[in-house]
């Protein structure tokens, strides 16, 4: 009988959780996910990462215990373990920004140098690691989860999805940073994790994901918001005709929580391993598409590309696209597959922002949405 991804409430009710990059969009939906689950959770950040938050926004700092530190701080995340005593750690600080989003933002001046990227993303991992390879003699950690990105693999031409086992590498410093990030907790899981010797240590490489809630610097979709907030039409996004294998926030977290299940002992070793999360087979649609589809679900106008609409443009490359991600491992050993289509993902992010737009209350639209994805995952089993 193959496992399913549905979260187990159970198994998560009174669990010890720390969660690095609690503050930003990603991390701010598995926080509040967990605290529904009702998990003990602790956050690892060292602020807040943009100027209006999800975080803030949904009244989490009165609810989770903050920890203030750098994720690069070795000391500092050794003492925070020992304080939180978490049995699992979703490592989630620096993961969010794709390549061409981040590397934009920078190009621009909105952010850091992109040498901080590969600072943040593999000394930041390795750091994290290397903390959890020593709190774990008195404080038994039992399963990491590091969220990297799809953008790890070594760039090549369309053809079958792209499987864990394929070449790493990254045709920009912003990739290449993720595939760095992998490379070291693969070289920690092999050290020192192995055969049962530590915590059950996984990766997962996500599709570019999308959802209520995403304001930072340089984000496609938190552009077209920004825009929509102002009554201006928003910008054409950066490699408007790139697929991209774009994902609910929700979906994604549904398999990072599914494999932290599947990756407590007995016999988590077995799952200790990267993860494709990705969007089904043919979903994979242009930034073009999702800038077009957002502001429309916004009421918003959007300065669209030359030739038509991106959804005609859009059409035409979705007939010959080999899907992006092999998702065929997460599918047959957690049981899990996407519970949102593309259109229902960008629908979803849509109704939130609208929402907070409008001044309602952003941590009820929050929950409405988690107990959503929950029935739907139930029915759809």
């Amino acid at each position: 009988m193959k496992p399913t991804a549905m979260v187990d409430d159970m198994f998560w009710r009174g669990r010890r959780v720390m969660v690095t990059g609690h503050t930003g969009f990603v991390g701010s939906w598995l926080t509040l996910w967990l605290e529904r689950l009702g998990a003990v959770v602790t956050g690892y950040s060292d602020g807040l990462p943009t100027s209006v938050s999800m975080y803030r926004l949904c009244g989490l700092e009165a609810h989770v215990p903050w920890i203030r530190g750098d994720i690069r701080d070795g000391m500092s995340l050794t003492a925070a373990l020992q304080q939180a005593k978490p049995e699992i750690v979703f490592h989630l600080a620096g993961a969010s920004a794709s390549k061409s989003e981040s590397e934009t933002d920078s190009e621009h001046g909105n952010g850091s140098s992109l040498a901080r990227l590969f600072d943040v993303e593999v000394v930041g991992t390795a750091a994290l690691l290397d903390a959890v390879r020593l709190v774990s003699r008195d404080c038994p950690i039992r399963a990491v989860v590091a969220l990297t990105s799809d953008d790890c693999y070594a760039p090549r031409p369309w053809g079958a999805g792209l499987r864990e086992s394929d070449p790493l590498g990254g045709d920009t410093p912003a990739a290449a940073s993720k595939a760095c990030a992998e490379l070291a907790a693969a070289a920690f899981r092999q050290a020192y994790f192995a055969g049962g010797a530590g915590p059950a240590v996984a990766t997962v490489r996500a599709g570019g994901l999308i959802g209520g809630g995403d304001f930072g610097a340089g984000r496609l979709a938190a552009d077209c918001v920004r825009a929509a907030a102002q009554g201006r039409a928003a910008q054409l996004p950066a490699r408007p005709d790139e697929a991209r294998p774009w994902l609910h926030v929700l979906d994604a977290l549904a398999g990072c929580l599914a494999l932290a299940q599947r990756l407590f002992p007995p016999g988590g070793e077995a799952y200790a391993e990267a993860w494709n999360l990705g969007p089904r087979a043919g979903d994979a649609r242009t930034s073009a598409w999702l800038a077009e589809t957002l502001c429309a679900g916004l009421g918003s106008p959007w300065a669209a590309p030359a030739g038509g609409s991106a959804g005609e443009s859009e059409q035409r490359r979705r007939q010959a696209a080999a899907p992006l991600l092999d998702t065929a491992k997460a599918a047959e050993r957690l049981g899990w597959h996407p519970r949102l289509e593309a259109s229902q993902a960008v629908r979803w992010a849509a109704e939130w922002y609208a929402a907070w737009m409008k001044g309602l209350p952003l941590r009820e639209a929050a929950a409405a949405q988690i107990a959503c994805y929950e029935r739907l995952s139930a029915e759809q089993g």
